[in-house]
């Protein structure tokens, strides 16, 4: 019975053998691989460098205006509907004008009585039909008066003024927004519509007072709509307004192009500030990694194909990039036309062997 189990626990210790062996090949491959670290490089160089404020803001539309009736009545007619297009002096909507119509009517007939009635009273100041323009000042104000001709005429100037409140006609080219009546309705207590030319915005937003001393009238700022972040718009400020908030904070405002039309007046935007430092040493932020709670830079050294790390201190950021100088305190080193390794970099120790990639 004892021999029956010499073959398979012989079998069974080979198999464990050949297990051992794929182990410690995996191993070592897994070893080498480990050793073989790829990087990227970048050479070192004076590069501009902008440097980034980020704000948000709100859309507001450089012309905006709000439409009403000058007067009482009924909506008569519409002829645009939220989101349309119109032209300057294209008529948008109107009331029934007939009380209007007969109103100034009426102020017209007086009119021409109280004309009548003003030539008799010049006649009685001895001025007869002849050209009002000889007739003293005074004269003509007492004149005006007593014919009634002064009141007449105030009356047909409101007429007028009612008569052609009726209608609402656009100011400028624009979109017509925020429709609030339709037609058989009474006028509206407030405005009945706006009309927004959105061919371009004002934004304002808010800046910290130590953010001031690098923002002007006429730098150029980038505005990304909230709704879609990954398109911007370029614009440039027009404003600063000289005055500190309760909450130490100055207003800005600049201007931007409605390029493709799908900004609206009112949206909420992302402002990105953008000023320009020139000669900087600039580097991607995915070449500062932390050692020993410091920054560090790995310069490669094609000699020995080796990775040395140099302390830094970050100088200033933006949403890509540091501006970096050597950390003095430490005694690093680091001169222009070093080769930095830009990637690949996170688990790589002083002088660890790299391959740099072409």
């Amino acid at each position: 019975m004892k021999k029956l189990f010499i073959l398979p626990l012989i079998a069974l210790t080979a198999a464990c053998g050949q297990n051992k062996e794929v182990e410690e090949d995996t191993l070592t491959r897994l070893s080498q691989a480990v050793e073989a670290n790829y990087v990227d490089t970048m050479t070192l160089r004076l590069t501009d460098f902008r440097r980034q404020t980020i704000s948000n803001g709100k859309l507001v539309a450089a012309r905006k205006s709000a439409l009403r009736f000058n007067t009482s009545g009924t909506i008569s007619e519409v002829r645009f509907t939220n989101g349309q297009s119109v032209r300057k002096g294209e008529l948008i909507a109107c009331l029934d004008p007939e009380t209007a119509a007969i109103a100034l009517s009426q102020a017209e007939n007086s009119m021409r009585k109280a004309e009548i009635d003003l030539n008799d009273v010049l006649i009685g100041f001895g001025y007869g039909d002849a050209d009002t323009s000889d007739v003293p000042a005074a004269t003509m104000a007492i004149a005006r008066t007593r014919s009634g001709y002064a009141d007449a005429e105030q009356n047909y100037r409101r007429a007028l003024y009612d008569y052609e409140g009726t209608k609402i006609t656009a100011p400028f080219d624009g979109k017509i927004a925020s429709i609030k009546g339709r037609v058989y309705e009474s006028v509206p207590s407030e405005s009945f519509c706006y009309v927004i030319d959105d061919s371009r915005f004002d934004v304002s937003f808010p800046l910290l007072e130590s953010e001031i001393p690098s923002v002007r009238t006429g730098m150029e700022v980038k505005i990304s709509p909230f709704n879609n972040p990954e398109k911007t718009y370029a614009g440039r400020i027009t404003a600063v307004n000289p005055m500190v908030d309760e909450k130490g904070q100055i207003e800005i405002t600049a201007s931007v192009s409605n390029s493709d039309g799908d900004m609206m007046d009112g949206m909420n935007v992302r402002v990105l500030v953008e000023e320009l430092i020139p000669q900087q040493q600039v580097v991607p932020k995915s070449a500062v990694v932390m050692r020993d709670n410091q920054e560090v830079l790995f310069v490669y050294q094609p000699a020995d194909s080796t990775a040395r790390w140099v302390y830094v201190d970050i100088l200033m950021s933006n949403s890509d990039s540091h501006v970096v100088r050597v950390n003095q305190e430490r005694n690093a080193e680091l001169s222009l036309g070093d080769i930095i390794i830009t990637s690949g970099n996170l688990n790589l120790a002083h002088e660890s062997k790299v391959i740099a990639r072409q």
